[in-house]
């Protein structure tokens, strides 16, 4: 008798979520100030170049603690609404834990959605992330990733390794940068993360069966998911300041419009994570906008994100999708 293959895949960004891989606190380091993080705040240049490559609970040990529950209370929530979740693991061996160090050190590993991502029952190692320190992150995720996808129906391939010399236009695909539905592959492009060198990879990657579309964001946001997110067909949630121009295809969906509130840095109002095309997990810090949800006839799971965003994760960044209903 044949072994039954395991099913992973994901097709959409609203099917009902089965399985997920969400990331660890574990020896944070701070990153390194390096020039591709010019677009960020003067506070945040200076906090890199104060703090970089120092641990983290040694620098900041009040908000790492909060981090940590934060995380945990991510996982909680998704567990109770039945979804399967995984995690990494710490680096096994010094050379993982070190590598790139001598271009910028740095350790922070609990984005998810940063680790791999699935297009159908494509399965694509994110090992190409704009930023040097974040790379390293995969020697985290594959000694659990991989056996997960032993024996089973994906297709599973990594980007060809990026320099590790800087180049601004090598060879960068990251997951906060991709949505999809169905057959359309939207793909955020602001200069700060994906490159139009990595667009062209994927689209060589995956062949005619898909339609790539970028989208133009302001110069400012780091990725698409943080600005734009679809909550199902037909239903998107979206900055109108931030996203330049919708492509053709969604145009005509019903829109949930995000406004910059005063004082507002960062923009995560659009990290919202479907658990299905009825259920949406957002942060509190932008509870604002549980009403033009539950208007919509979605339930809203609201909780406290704020210290995981700062460190660059909403809902959406803290979970690689493993396996969604189509």
């Amino acid at each position: 008798m044949s072994a039954i293959k395991r099913e992973l895949g994901t097709f959409n960004e609203w099917g009902q979520l089965r399985e997920v891989f969400v990331g660890i606190e574990h020896d944070y380091v701070e990153p390194e100030w390096i020039p591709a993080f010019s677009w960020m705040s003067t506070e945040g240049q200076d906090y890199c170049r104060e703090y970089g490559g120092r641990k983290s609970i040694d620098v900041f040990p009040d908000k790492i603690r909060v981090l940590r529950e934060q995380i945990e209370a991510h996982v909680r929530a998704l567990e109770t609404r039945g979804v399967k979740v995984h995690r990494n693991i710490p680096f096994r061996y010094p050379e993982e834990a070190t590598f790139l160090d001598n271009v910028q050190k740095g350790a922070v590993y609990s984005g998810g959605a940063d680790f791999f991502r699935f297009i159908g029952k494509n399965c694509i190692l994110l090992n190409n992330l704009r930023y040097p320190f974040r790379r390293k992150q995969i020697y985290t995720v594959r000694p659990v990733l991989e056996p997960l996808l032993a024996g089973g129906d994906a297709r599973y391939v990594a980007l060809p390794p990026a320099s590790p010399h800087y180049i601004e236009d090598d060879i960068f695909l990251e997951n906060g940068d991709i949505m999809l539905d169905g057959n359309n592959i939207y793909l955020g492009q602001s200069g700060l993360a994906t490159s139009d060198a990595g667009v062209e990879w994927l689209r060589q990657f995956l062949g005619t069966e898909y339609t790539i579309y970028k989208i133009p964001l302001a110069g400012n946001v780091l990725h698409l998911d943080t600005v734009m997110m679809l909550n199902r067909s037909g239903l998107l949630t979206y900055y109108p300041q931030l996203v330049k121009e919708l492509p053709e295809p969604l145009r005509d969906w019903d829109k949930i419009e995000v406004k910059i509130e005063p004082g507002e840095e960062s923009h995560f109002g659009a990290n919202g994570l479907m658990l299905n095309e009825k259920t949406i997990l957002i942060a509190k810090e932008y509870d604002r906008l549980v009403p033009e949800y539950q208007k919509r006839g979605i339930e809203t799971i609201v909780q406290p994100y704020g210290e995981s965003m700062a460190y660059g994760s909403g809902p959406r960044c803290l979970t690689g999708v493993l396996r969604r209903d189509r």
